[in-house]
């Protein structure tokens, strides 16, 4: 009687178990085929969904609000039209991001702060991006359904960006604010067409999160070139759901290196390089820094985690050099 009780309820276990992976399995194989997934993969059949863009992905709900990062604003590599104001240049902390091109070799010693907004809202969904109120004129209406008090430095942000989303384009960029990853998408394949797209950003070697300001040292390799023909950035900005500014500009160069950390972390930094500046403002916040002017030299910068780079890969060379 005993034995057969054992049989019986290790049965009934092993039922509970099948199921529970059937279940499991199910729930993966869903995830695996979100409509966000498979559109996904119809634009870029080749291309991984990269982390940054998987953490963004789970819904919100209707009634949550979300703080957000406004310090964590990537301006200065977006308005080349905007002279900086001499608070940017004291407090801001993606001031000391910008450099010459000839001054990275191995071996140079930087102090850098590659952070990226760590605790960034959910993407919305297509509908509700399309739906939701999104320009300079309706801002008394986000901030109201967003819970965001006027005056405050949350509202500041949204201001800024919603002005930077909506500032006309340099002569040969194009650009797009985003909301959702769909809208992302079809901006870079209009930018970019078919072809191999890969998506680079600054990471740390292993996986992680990329600590906060500390003293790096340039790999012994040096920058290595991404050779694309061409490439789409998108920045992450302080916004109360997922936002984007994707925009792309010609005269640019993508390359990657390998910064040790003081606390032992290697970090697989990308950085990005403007070869001709002629049209920037001679008082952008890279000229300030670097005490150049424009049209003169290169006007570099690093990328901080969380901002993407969809690269179109050159068919004539291998991808890095």
């Amino acid at each position: 009687m005993d034995s057969k009780l054992s049989l019986s309820f290790f049965a009934f276990l092993l039922l509970v178990v099948t199921i529970s992976s059937s279940v499991q399995a199910s729930d993966q194989l869903q995830e695996l085929t979100s409509p966000i997934q498979t559109y996904w993969r119809s634009v870029f059949p080749q291309t991984p969904i990269p982390s940054t863009i998987e953490q963004l992905l789970h819904p919100a709900a209707e009634t949550e609000n979300y703080s957000f990062q406004v310090e964590k604003a990537p301006t200065l590599f977006i308005s080349y039209k905007t002279a900086a104001t001499e608070n940017q240049i004291q407090n801001d902390r993606n001031a000391q991001l910008f450099f010459l091109k000839r001054s990275i070799t191995p071996g140079t010693k930087l102090a850098l702060d590659l952070t990226g907004i760590s605790s960034a809202p959910p993407f919305l969904s297509l509908k509700d991006s399309m739906a939701a109120p999104f320009s300079s004129g309706k801002l008394s209406e986000i901030l109201g359904l967003f819970g965001i008090q006027r005056g405050s430095l949350e509202a500041a942000a949204v201001r800024r960006a919603l002005a930077e989303c909506e500032e006309p384009p340099l002569s040969g960029e194009s650009k797009r604010c985003v909301t959702s990853v769909e809208s992302m998408l079809d901006f870079v394949e209009a930018e970019l067409g078919g072809g191999d797209i890969r998506i680079v950003e600054t990471a740390v070697a292993g996986g992680g999160i990329v600590p906060g300001r500390q003293e790096y040292v340039v790999g012994p390799a040096g920058p290595r070139l991404l050779r694309a023909e061409a490439v789409v950035s998108c920045h992450s900005e302080p916004y109360p759901r997922a936002m984007y500014y994707c925009h792309t500009t010609k005269h640019i160069q993508t390359y990657k290196v390998y910064l040790l950390g003081s606390d032992g972390v290697v970090v697989d930094a990308v950085m990005t390089c403007h070869t001709n500046t002629a049209a920037w403002n001679p008082g952008y916040i890279g000229f300030r820094m670097l005490k150049v002017k424009p049209g003169t030299e290169p006007i570099c910068h690093f990328m901080p985690q969380g901002n993407l780079i969809f690269a179109l890969l050159s068919k004539k060379a291998s991808p890095m050099s």
